[in-house]
């Protein structure tokens, strides 16, 4: 049997079985399910199990179970009985948010961390015999919705709303759909074959100037604009030392390309692909109606102001949950919805199911530096601490101080799993091998820069510093030696450690979590911005979210180092526990992970018109145990490799 699918990456085939389940296309799920079986990850075996639950559905029923469209991409369905029952009852905050959704007007939750977003929706679905339809950005998040939602909503994600949606003569075309194009395959399309020379400063060669007009077709996709314009432009690698000069330059170009390349990609005609973005901004474009009494949309904080607009514009009743204190995805086009959205009704949700009082009372100092005065309130059922702890999970800031855990946990004769794979940081790596041998890279931190010692350079000024870790690191280690710890993990069921930076961890919990030190590290602004102070201010509260997002991923015990401790006021009770490495697995702590040559950063100061709310009584962070007798550590393949 032939293999139409070997070029397509998971989620490609998570969206071709969406699509193959809702036409009934059994010759597209038989080629789905025999390319699964070539798929190793822990996600290919799960979408390999969802697809043999819907074949054995569809044994008793239909299996097109998703709803119909209209030419206009309308998403019709009659309202159904419920398949399931809630068996929990509610507390009294989420029979709050479900008075509110029934008062008729739109809802606004404002819920933090482990306070049950989902589940609330569902006692909100439940609670009504209308239709609806429940939102969510992440794939897993939906499809374990599907299982607890009433039959009378449908559970989807935007883009699976906008690909079902996109006109015919584009959705039966999958690679026109789905497909993605490089910088190199642009740039032979573009017929760009020659230096571009900004100024004397800035140069960039042609598949910076094709990275340049795709990052920017990107953005804009992600906005609610209609047209393509120059605040869409990215400002990466060198360009954040360019002159305002140089930058309109560069925006004149990157907005003409992208007009050009844009009217191609949404030609069903032409060969260049539109992508996943894309379609959901041709969705969007549509002014699309959602054929839904009410709309419930999950994780509403990082929400991007495309899809935010789509539903500014719907004429059912919405209800948003988030936590505006996890909006951790602004580099991403993500805007803080929490924020930005006016609705007749505003509740909370603040009574975490996930840790209890000593996690809880940590976050709300972190909340109070974010101005918040509500604070989070732990399960009394639950006993969770702040201390020293031999940690499941270790949580990082940046790729390279994960990848700094990585190598310890390997060089200790650890089995570590890195959670979202490693093909970001091997991108990162690989953009370093091809600055080295004098090639432009396409990994926008090292945009516009024609070789690895521009880079190191770099990082010597405001701009580049927060590249100074992987830089380091780099050059401590080298790209080859990261490449092969990279590729020394194993899945998450096989590992006796999980390392993830704090972003791909968003969503996750784990028993016992340990957070590396380069927490709270802002990027700094363009010196030359006169807004300069402001920025300062937002990037610190954008690292504060971060922090708090990976400080509550915990259950029982977070670990957070000494130096964050003192910053929020809290003092460690007796010894400080001595140096050493991460801990063999079974056995206690032994080190507190550090990134290389961590940089210094300037104290923050906040605005003089602001000022946090009162601080409660001092946490007290646990002695840690004591330390028993370290036996000789078992010889990681890189003290074996160098016979250290």
């Amino acid at each position: 049997m032939d293999r139409p699918h070997i070029s397509a990456s998971i989620d490609d085939l998570e969206t071709a079985l969406e699509e193959a389940t809702s036409h009934a296309n059994n010759v597209r799920l038989d080629e789905i399910a025999f390319e699964l079986t070539f798929r190793k990850t822990s996600r290919a075996r799960e979408l390999a199990l969802h697809l043999g639950e819907l074949r054995a559905a569809s044994r008793d029923k239909p299996i097109n179970t998703a709803p119909s469209h209209s030419a206009r991409g309308t998403v019709t369905r009659a309202a159904g009985p419920a398949a399931t029952t809630v068996k929990r009852r509610p507390t009294a905050e989420q029979e709050a948010a479900i008075a509110a959704f029934r008062n008729g007007g739109s809802t606004k939750i404002n819920a933090y961390a482990g306070t049950g977003k989902t589940s609330t929706l569902e006692l909100i679905a439940h609670a009504s015999p209308k239709s609806g339809q429940y939102i969510a950005f992440n794939r897993s998040i939906v499809a374990e919705a599907k299982g607890r939602f009433p039959t009378s909503v449908n559970c989807s994600t935007t883009h699976g709303l906008a690909f079902r949606a996109t006109p015919t003569d584009l959705r039966t075309n999958s690679g026109k759909m789905t497909g993605k194009t490089s910088s190199n395959q642009l740039a032979e399309i573009l017929g760009l074959t020659k230096l571009w020379r900004v100024d004397k400063d800035h140069s960039l060669q042609p598949r910076s100037q094709a990275f340049l007009i795709l990052d920017t077709i990107r953005r804009f996709a992600q906005s609610a604009d209609d047209d393509i314009l120059p605040k869409h432009v990215p400002h990466h690698g060198s360009l954040l030392t360019a002159s305002l000069d140089t930058l309109g330059e560069v925006e004149r170009f990157a907005v003409k390309g992208a007009k050009h390349v844009w009217g191609r990609m949404t030609d069903h005609a032409d060969l260049v692909p539109l992508g996943h973005d894309g379609y959901l901004k041709l969705w969007a474009l549509s002014r699309p109606q959602i054929a839904s009494d009410f709309i419930l949309l999950d994780e509403a904080q990082d929400t991007n102001p495309a899809v935010l607009e789509v539903l500014r514009q719907q004429s059912s009743q919405l209800v948003y949950v988030g936590d505006r204190y996890q909006q951790i995805y602004e580099w991403r086009g993500a805007v803080n919805a929490m924020e930005q959205i006016a609705t007749e009704e505003t509740v909370r949700l603040t009574l975490s199911f996930r840790f209890g009082r000593g996690i809880a009372d940590a976050a709300s100092r972190v909340l109070a530096e974010l101005g918040e005065g509500v604070p989070l309130t732990g399960n009394a059922d639950l006993q969770s601490r702040v201390g020293h702890c031999e940690p499941r999970a270790i949580l990082a800031r940046t790729n390279a101080s994960a990848m700094t855990a990585l190598v310890e946990a390997l060089n200790d004769g650890r089995k570590p799993h890195l959670v979202g794979g490693n093909r970001e940081m091997m991108e990162m790596l690989r953009g370093v091998q091809d600055l080295k041998e004098g090639n432009p890279s396409t990994v926008a931190e090292f945009f516009g820069f024609q070789n690895w010692d521009e880079v190191v350079r770099f990082t010597d000024t405001p701009e580049g510093e927060h590249l100074l870790t992987f830089v380091n690191l780099v050059q401590s280690r080298g790209e080859r030696q990261l490449m092969w710890a990279l590729n020394r993990t194993v899945e998450e069921e096989e590992c006796d450690l999980v390392i993830s930076t704090a972003h791909k961890a968003k969503g996750r919990e784990w028993r016992t979590v340990r957070l590396m030190d380069d927490f709270l590290k802002s990027r700094p602004a363009r010196v030359s911005d006169p807004g300069s102070k402001l920025k300062q201010e937002q990037d610190r509260a954008a690292e504060l979210r971060l922090f708090y997002v990976a400080l509550t991923r915990a259950r029982d015990v977070v670990d957070i180092p000494d130096p964050l401790f003192a910053q929020f006021g809290l003092h460690t009770s007796g010894a400080r526990q001595a140096p050493g490495t991460i801990p063999p697995a079974n056995e206690g702590r032994t080190k507190q992970p550090t990134s290389p040559a961590p940089t210094k950063t300037e104290p923050w100061a906040p605005p003089s018109n602001w000022s946090p709310p009162q601080r409660g009584p001092q946490l007290v962070r646990e002695t840690p145990p004591a330390k028993a007798a370290k036996p000789t550590p078992k010889k990681g393949f890189f003290r074996r490799l160098f016979d250290l």
